[in-house]
């Protein structure tokens, strides 16, 4: 062998073993590697693997509640939830567009919908594999047991159809009723899958009648990882009686009727405690259709309760209270006499009564018998613009009364320290006119009267009970005196005589009325129509009163006063609601 050969042999030979080092080197490299990045992986990133792991072997599962229910005084359900569902077709099941059209025919009679405009729903979800798509939403479990057995049958007589109870998913929730319908509509209020409670009781409770959703994780039911309760929202006992407020419904509807009136509100509250035994207005809603009306424009004024968000003026109404607050501070006595010129003349605005008659001599009765603008007047005067609009206040007028219900309007009073103010506004004032109240305060106002002189806040809700059974009950507030108890007794009196007097058919068989007739101006665009807004305003039994009333009616057309419009419907909530109560007559 020649030398080159050894050496190219040996080269070789050298060249192998450098070729097997580095590869064992690299090797050993990853093997190194290997090793560091499952140890890593055990001690650094272990947690979030765990965490992956978790996440695919446990499911977490939102649970729900309903909502809580509102029931009347009696224990009458007035909103409730029900289990309802949401349906869709699973485009994943589906094979075909014609399978979509086959489901379309097949569930269309059993939602009670179109079968083409179903079928092409399907069909373009099937193509754009919409998996959200809805076909009914917060239907009742019938509906979806008819859809499933709707799907069956179609199978059963289309063999091949390839349709199976599987092509319909559904989801559950909760859907909100009402019972009672349009009954007490407005103040029970509403709430809708839609939109967040908008309305009564419904929205100003809305915290404590919305339920806590719940949460469950684990591996299985028995294999509990996290579980969080779920909790019912709190029921709601309300003062409504619903008895009483289907009876004041329906005559406040004929009212509307034979006196050609627009609308109306009719309150009904407990004197000594200012519970809202009964609130009725028209036009009203149900709330089970309120998406219907709240979709529609010239519907949306509709959801909301005039008795808490209107102001209008009171008209004569007002001069109870002009009256007593000239009592309760001496200015005048109960038995001092005045002299009606018929006629009073401030900055050059002639203020008339509204008889048009000088009444000569007269006292404190035949002042609110004849509703004479003139003499109240002077009386206003007399107390001043200080010590007058400080009753006002004290009387609530200006003020939101915090009942328990949303959207409560201020009313409107301007004070001598307004730009607007003025002697001759001042003066209209006494009366009734140039000023804006809602309903409930001026009921709240008159019924101070009633309660010796103590101004109630009045309230809806009476009763609060949670997911665990605790009661809280509201007790009656007195929100301040607005005139002494003393004065309270006077001007019962002097009402109950001017009610004989004036308005003697307002009274039930066997029981004495203190009350007072208002008839006011309507305005259109800020300018004073021919229309009116008539009311009356009062309590009873007169010397002890149980119950205060308030009819108004906007706008009617029999007669554009309060005295003609009024009586009756007064006279028949009055008879209904004491009999309904049980309470004695005091003029047998």
């Amino acid at each position: 062998m020649r030398l080159t050969d050894l050496t190219n042999e040996y080269t070789g030979y050298m060249l192998s073993q450098t070729r097997i080092r580095l590869v064992a080197v690299f090797f050993a490299a990853l093997c190194v590697l290997a090793v560091g990045r499952t140890l890593y992986a055990q001690w650094v990133d272990f947690p979030a693997y765990e965490e992956i792991v978790s996440d695919q072997q446990t499911l977490p599962v939102h649970t729900t509640a309903p909502r809580g229910r509102i029931y009347d005084r009696n224990g009458n359900v007035l909103a409730v939830s029900n289990r309802a569902f949401i349906l869709r077709a699973d485009v994943d099941v589906l094979q075909s567009e014609q399978e979509a059209e086959r489901l379309g025919t097949a569930i269309a009679p059993a939602l009670g919908q179109d079968p083409a405009v179903l079928q092409a729903k399907i069909v373009a979800a099937f193509k754009a594999k919409n998996r959200s798509n809805t076909l009914a939403f917060a239907v009742p479990y019938s509906t979806l047991t008819q859809t499933q057995a709707a799907i069956e049958q179609y199978a059963r007589d289309n063999a091949g159809s390839g349709l199976g109870r599987g092509a319909i998913m559904f989801e559950d929730l909760w859907r909100r009723s009402y019972p009672y319908g349009p009954i007490g509509g407005p103040t029970v209020g509403f709430i809708t899958m839609m939109s967040p409670a908008a309305s009564g009781v419904e929205a100003f409770a809305n915290e404590a009648l919305a339920e806590q959703p719940g949460l469950r994780i684990g591996r299985s039911r028995i294999d509990l990882i996290e579980s969080k309760p779920t909790l019912s929202g709190a029921d709601l006992l309300l003062t409504l009686d619903v008895n009483l407020q289907a009876y004041v419904e329906d005559r406040l509807a004929q009212a509307i009727h034979d006196t050609g009136a627009q609308s109306g509100q009719i309150i009904v509250m407990e004197t000594r405690t200012g519970r809202i035994l009964s609130s009725g207005t028209f036009p009203g809603y149900d709330p089970n259709n309120v998406s219907e009306l709240a979709a529609d424009p010239a519907m949306i004024g509709r959801v909301r309760d005039p008795a808490v968000t209107d102001e209008y003026e009171p008209g004569s109404v007002m001069k109870i209270c002009t009256l007593a607050a000239a009592l309760d501070a001496g200015v005048i006595r109960p038995d001092e006499l005045f002299d009606d010129l018929g006629r009073i003349t401030i900055e050059g605005n002639t203020i008339r009564n509204s008889d048009g008659i000088a009444h000569g001599t007269v006292d404190l009765t035949t002042v609110l018998a004849r509703s004479l603008n003139v003499v109240t007047v002077e009386i206003a005067q007399a107390l001043g613009p200080e010590q007058f609009y400080r009753a006002l206040s004290a009387f609530g007028f200006g003020n939101r009364t915090g009942i328990d219900l949303v959207g409560e309007a201020d009313g409107i009073i301007d004070a001598p320290t307004a730009d607007s103010w003025s002697r001759h506004k001042f003066a209209t004032n006494s009366f009734g006119q140039s000023i804006a109240v809602t309903p409930y305060q001026l009921i709240n106002a008159v019924n101070a009267i009633g309660n010796d002189g103590m101004l109630m806040q009045p309230f809806v809700i009476q009763q609060w009970i949670d997911a665990q059974g605790n009661r809280i009950e509201k007790r009656p507030v007195q929100l301040q005196r607005a005139i002494s108890a003393e004065t309270a007794r006077i001007m019962r009196s002097i009402m109950k005589a001017a009610t004989m007097r004036a308005t003697p058919d307002v009274a039930p068989a066997g029981y004495s009325v203190a009350g007072k007739t208002g008839t006011a101006q309507y305005y259109v665009d800020g300018r004073i129509a021919d229309d009116t807004i008539v009311s009356y305003v009062g309590f009873l039994p007169a010397d002890n009163p149980r119950v205060t009333i308030l009819i108004k009616l906007d706008q009617p057309t029999s007669s554009t006063w309060a005295n003609k419009t009024t009586i009756g419907v007064f006279h028949d909530v009055a008879a209904q609601t004491v009999r309904m109560l049980g309470v004695p007559p005091d003029n047998p």
